[in-house]
């Protein structure tokens, strides 16, 4: 039987624990290698481009898809199947499994780049993830002050006195970018922007840059003098960060960046002695991976099935047996065979 969550049925179900176990899940369990991350798949047309993203993550495996129409909207599709069986599990829309699971991955990175947290932030960015990430922040660290910077004034007013309302945290709009990030511990930037959004020289010594966008070639979030200052680049997945990331694929192949200083989330080994001359920031670069998704989907299917959520679709998927016995069958009719002569 196969479970259908709508939007509306994952924002009844989520909560910040479940995003943030999840996003924890996913970097305990890529470390113990229980995990399968093919690479993602883009078709690109000129309205727009589909992508396709695998994984397992025992004992699931399934996939999202996410389609992008220029001038319409993005969708978001997660199908999640049982490893043991094959059968299709559930199918999620996963619009805000998307969001909170990309604030709860950057939360994680933000406690292992900076573990005694921050009181103040500064963002770059107003839109749909920055609003999970502040949410996100205010619930993992004492924020008191959240510094917003983005081009539209109106948006950027709107986002701080509704975010400050919601959360009880000051968010305060600011004019410049330099204002958002110069003077705060960590930084975080959230845009689909296709140039640089921050000058590296503005960024004071020490700082923590947590960066979700450019997630395709032709973005760029990042300048080449954040990435030559960076000691160590925290990312969700190396190799798709480096093939799919405009920020860090072009700071590599400029020399900004070497891949020794690449670093995947499962494999951080802390952060002392990171820092020397002229790399004196710490960089987390993502790119989201269905590995996020999946844990996070999958905690959400378990959750409606104790709770009666969701609605039950039936058998989507139909069987198609083997024509022989299953391997142990096989062996074992073998077997008899030979005690038989």
């Amino acid at each position: 039987m196969t479970l259908l969550l709508t939007g509306d049925d994952v924002r009844a179900l989520v909560t910040h624990e479940m995003a943030m176990a999840a996003a924890r899940e996913t970097v305990a369990a890529q470390r113990a290698g229980r995990v399968v991350a093919p690479p993602r798949l883009d078709v690109d047309l000129p309205s727009g481009f589909l992508r396709v993203m695998p994984a397992a993550l025992d004992p699931y495996m399934g996939l999202k898809v996410m389609s992008l129409a220029r001038g319409v909207g993005t969708r978001y599709l997660i199908l999640v199947y049982a490893q043991a069986s094959g059968e299709l599990v559930a199918v999620l829309d996963a619009d805000e499994v998307t969001r909170l699971r990309t604030a709860a991955t950057t939360a994680v990175a933000g406690a292992l780049l900076a573990p005694r947290g921050a009181e103040r932030i500064g963002l770059v960015g107003s839109g749909f993830e920055a609003e999970g990430h502040v949410r996100a922040f205010a619930r993992e660290w004492p924020l008191r002050e959240v510094r917003v910077f983005s081009p539209s004034v109106e948006r950027r007013d709107r986002f701080a006195a509704r975010m400050s309302n919601e959360l009880g945290v000051l968010v305060r709009p600011v004019a410049t970018m330099a204002a958002a990030i110069s003077d705060v511990p960590v930084a975080v930037l959230c845009t689909k922007s296709r140039t640089p959004v921050v000058d590296g020289a503005a960024f004071a010594p020490g700082t923590v840059v947590l960066s979700i966008g450019s997630t395709r070639p032709d973005l760029r979030e990042l300048d080449e003098a954040t990435l030559r200052r960076t000691a160590a680049l925290l990312v969700d997945d190396a190799r798709q960060v480096c093939l799919e990331s405009g920020d860090v694929s072009s700071a590599l192949e400029c020399g900004a960046l070497d891949a020794s200083r690449i670093v995947g989330m499962h494999e951080w080994p802390g952060v002392d002695g990171r820092a020397t001359a002229g790399r004196d920031l710490l960089t987390f670069k993502s790119v989201g991976t269905a590995l996020q998704d999946l844990a996070l989907a999958t905690q959400l299917v378990d959750a409606a099935s104790a709770a009666g959520g969701g609605r039950v679709l039936g058998e989507l998927t139909r069987l198609k047996p083997f024509a022989a016995p299953p391997p142990e069958q096989l062996s074992a009719l073998l077997e008899q065979g030979r005690q038989g002569h």
